[in-house]
């Protein structure tokens, strides 16, 4: 998998998760593996970048509840409905 993919989503569960200290806590990893980890010195491991994407996807079905448009999008930014 993409490693610039797996740094973005692990970035986006820090911010979500309220930073890396908090990410680091409910990863129950070092300190230091996160940062290697974020920094992209190191591979982030499957099952971290699984939990990363389940945060990322949970955060974001809560925003898009919370959106209250009446209307779907006119398919801006919809390229997977083409794929």
């Amino acid at each position: 998998m993409d490693r610039e993919l797996r740094m973005t989503v692990l970035r986006r569960a820090a911010d979500i998760s309220g930073g890396s200290s908090a990410l680091q806590q409910r990863l129950m990893v070092e300190p230091h593996a996160l940062e290697l980890w974020l920094s992209g010195r190191a591979t982030v491991p499957e099952w971290v970048f699984l939990v990363a994407v389940d945060l990322v996807v949970r955060d974001d079905l809560a925003r898009a509840a919370q959106d209250r448009r009446a209307a779907p999008r006119n398919g801006e930014g919809n390229e997977i409905a083409r794929s």
